[in-house]
C-alpha cells in the first residue's frame, strides 16, 4: 500500500511539526491492513508470542516474565488452548495481552475463504469459552503478511487490524540463544513488534540475556494495547 498524495503531503506537515513520523507502514495500518510497529516517538516494544508447543517451556516463561515484571501479548493457537486451558486465565491474570492466531495454525495464504473463517472463527470461540471474549488482538497464522481475504475474516469477528511484526527472533529454528538475542537485537527500534515462540527452549534460555540487552538500551517492553493504545 503507498501514499497518494494527498496523504504524503499531509503527512509530512503533522511531521515536521513533531506531531507523527509518518510511513507508508502508518498509512497501511490507519486502513485496517497489517501492523508491523508502533509509534516510534517513545521507546516502548512489544515482544509477541506464538501461544502453542511445549506446556513445560511456557510455564517456565511465563514464570520468567512475572519475575521480571515483563508485558508480553501471547497469541494463542486455538487447539493449544483446547488442551491447556489453564493458560488462559494465567496470561490474563498476569496483565498480558491474549490473541488469536487461529484454529489449527495452518497456512493462511493457502486456505479457500471460507476455511479461512473457520479458523478465525473457531480459535475466537475458543477463547470466549476461556476468557469470556474473542481475546485483543488477531494475528494470521503461516505467513507475516495477510490477505484482504484473511482482514475480511478477521474483521467479521471483531479484529478491526491484523497484527504482524517487523522483528523475526528466528527462535522457533532453534538457532541457539545467542542467536536469538543477536536477530532481535540486531532490528529493534523504537515501537517495534518482535516475533518470539513459547514452545522453544531457545527462547527461554535467550530471554533473561534479551530482556537485560532490551533495558540497557532504554527499551521498555509492553504489550500491543499499550503500544498502539486505541485504533
Amino acid at each position: 500500500m503507498s501514499l497518494n498524495r494527498r496523504q504524503f503531503i499531509q503527512a509530512g506537515v503533522l511531521a515536521a511539526a513533531g506531531i507523527v513520523q509518518a510511513t507508508v507502514t502508518d498509512a497501511a495500518q490507519a486502513a485496517g491492513g497489517d501492523i508491523t510497529h508502533g509509534s516510534r516517538s517513545k521507546a516502548n516494544v512489544a515482544l509477541t508470542f506464538h501461544g502453542a508447543g511445549d506446556p513445560a517451556i511456557a510455564t517456565s516463561i511465563l514464570k520468567l516474565l512475572k519475575s521480571t515484571n515483563t508485558p508480553i501479548t501471547v497469541f494463542a493457537v486455538g487447539t493449544w488452548l483446547q488442551s491447556y486451558p489453564k493458560f488462559a486465565k494465567e496470561i490474563i491474570d498476569a496483565g498480558h495481552d491474549l490473541g488469536n492466531h487461529t484454529l489449527h495454525h495452518y497456512e493462511m495464504k493457502t486456505l479457500t475463504a471460507k476455511k479461512v473463517d473457520s479458523e478465525i472463527a473457531g480459535c475466537a470461540s475458543e477463547l470466549k469459552k476461556l476468557i469470556g471474549n474473542h481475546g485483543s488482538w488477531f494475528r494470521a497464522s503461516g505467513t507475516q503478511y495477510t490477505t484482504p481475504t484473511i482482514r475480511k475474516a478477521a474483521l467479521k469477528y471483531g479484529y478491526k487490524n491484523c497484527i504482524s511484526y517487523e522483528v523475526d527472533s528466528q527462535d522457533y529454528l532453534n538457532p541457539g540463544k545467542a542467536a536469538v538475542v543477536k536477530n532481535t537485537m540486531a532490528g529493534v527500534k523504537n515501537g517495534s513488534i518482535v516475533s518470539l515462540h513459547f514452545g522453544h527452549h531457545d527462547t527461554l534460555l535467550a530471554l533473561p540475556q534479551l530482556l537485560e540487552k532490551l533495558h540497557g538500551k532504554r527499551f521498555t517492553p509492553v504489550t500491543i494495547t499499550t503500544l498502539l493504545g486505541k485504533i
